[in-house]
C-alpha cells in the first residue's frame, strides 16, 4: 500500500507550483511602487504648500506693515494737533495735558507663523522666522518715533508729550 502524498513533499501534487512566491512578490512589489509614487506625491506637493505658505505670509506682513504705517502716521498728525494747542498763547502750559493713542488690532499670525515688528524712526519691519519672510514699510513722521521691536498681535501708538517743549514729544508703539 502506498503511503499518500504529502502536499509539500516532492511527489506532491503542488509539485514544481510557484504560485505562492508569484503572489508574494507581486504585492511586496505592489507595496514597493504604491509607496514610491505616494512618496513623490508627498514631495511634490509639499514644495507647493510651502511655496504658497511663502506667498501667503509675505501678503499678510506687507497688508499688516502698511496698515501699521497708515495708523502710525494717523497718530503723528493727532500728536502734532495736540501739541498745536500746546503752543497756544492764550493757553497755560501747565495746564495742558496731551495725550493722543491709537489701538491697533493686528493678527497675531501670518498664515499661522507668529512674526516679529520693528518700528524705527523711518520705517516698520515686518519679519518671519518660518518662513524667513521680511518686509519694510517707510513711514513719514514728523514726531519723532521711539524705535522698538515686539511681537506681533494688537499694539497701542501713543504720544509721550514733553511738558518742558511741545515740539519734543515722541511717540511710542508698545503691546496691548
Amino acid at each position: 500500500m502506498r503511503e499518500p502524498a504529502r502536499p509539500d513533499g516532492p511527489t506532491g501534487p503542488l509539485r514544481g507550483d510557484e504560485r505562492a512566491v508569484s503572489t508574494t512578490v507581486g504585492y511586496v512589489l505592489t507595496l514597493a511602487i504604491g509607496a514610491a509614487l505616494l512618496s513623490g506625491i508627498v514631495i511634490g506637493v509639499g514644495g507647493v504648500v510651502d511655496s504658497q505658505t511663502d506667498r501667503a505670509v509675505r501678503g499678510d506682513l506687507t497688508v499688516t506693515g502698511e496698515k501699521l504705517t497708515a495708523e502710525l502716521e494717523g497718530a503723528d498728525r493727532l500728536a502734532r494737533l495736540a501739541e498745536a494747542g500746546r503752543t497756544d498763547p492764550d493757553l497755560d502750559a501747565g495746564e495742558a495735558n496731551v495725550t493722543a493713542a491709537v489701538d491697533v488690532d493686528l493678527p497675531t499670525r501670518m498664515a499661522g507663523v507668529p512674526y516679529t515688528i520693528e518700528v524705527t524712526a523711518d520705517a516698520v519691519r515686518l519679519r518671519t522666522e518660518r518662513p524667513s519672510a521680511s518686509i519694510q514699510v517707510p513711514h513719514r513722521s514728523r514726531v519723532t518715533v521711539e524705535p522698538t521691536t515686539l511681537r506681533g498681535g494688537p499694539v497701542r501708538i501713543a504720544y509721550v508729550a514733553d511738558d518742558a517743549d511741545p515740539n519734543a514729544g515722541v511717540l511710542e508703539v508698545s503691546e496691548r
